[in-house]
C-alpha cells in the first residue's frame, strides 16, 4: 500500500531519519510546522494553478486525438459537400441545355400567318399507316 507514492518501509525510514536529525523533543513542533506549511501550500492559488496545468497536460494527448478525429471527419464532410455541389452544377447545366432546346423554335416555323401546324403523328398512327 503506497501513500503519496511512499511505501510503508520508506515511510518508516523517513520517520527514523527525522528522529535522528530533529530529535525526539522537537519532532512535534516540526510536524506542526510542516503541517501548517502544507496546508498553506494546498490552499494557495499557485497550487491550484499547478494542479490545473498538470491535469490539462495529462488530458492533452486525448484532446489532440479527439480534435484530429474531428478534423478528419470534417474533411470527409467537406469532400462530400464538394461532390454534391459538382453533381448539382452538372444537373443545373443539363437542365439549362434542355431549356435552351425547348426555347428554340421548331424547324417548320416559317409558316405563313393563318397556316396551322401540320398534325404531329403519334407512334401508334405511324404503325397503323405502315400496315
Amino acid at each position: 500500500m503506497d501513500i503519496l507514492g511512499v511505501g510503508p518501509l520508506e515511510l518508516l525510514f523517513l520517520i527514523l531519519i527525522a528522529l535522528v536529525v530533529i530529535g525526539p523533543r522537537d519532532i512535534g513542533k516540526a510536524a506542526r510546522s510542516i503541517g501548517r506549511f502544507l496546508n498553506q501550500l494546498y490552499r494557495s492559488e499557485t497550487w491550484r494553478m499547478l494542479t490545473e496545468t498538470s491535469r490539462k497536460l495529462r488530458n492533452l494527448p486525448n484532446q489532440l486525438a479527439q480534435e484530429a478525429a474531428l478534423e478528419a471527419s470534417l474533411d470527409e464532410v467537406r469532400q462530400t459537400v464538394r461532390e454534391v455541389g459538382q453533381e448539382i452544377a452538372q444537373d443545373v447545366s443539363t437542365l439549362d441545355e434542355d431549356l435552351q432546346v425547348w426555347k428554340k423554335p421548331p424547324p417548320n416555323s416559317e409558316l405563313s400567318p393563318g397556316e396551322s401546324q401540320p398534325p404531329i403523328e403519334k407512334p401508334s398512327d405511324t404503325v397503323a399507316n405502315q400496315e
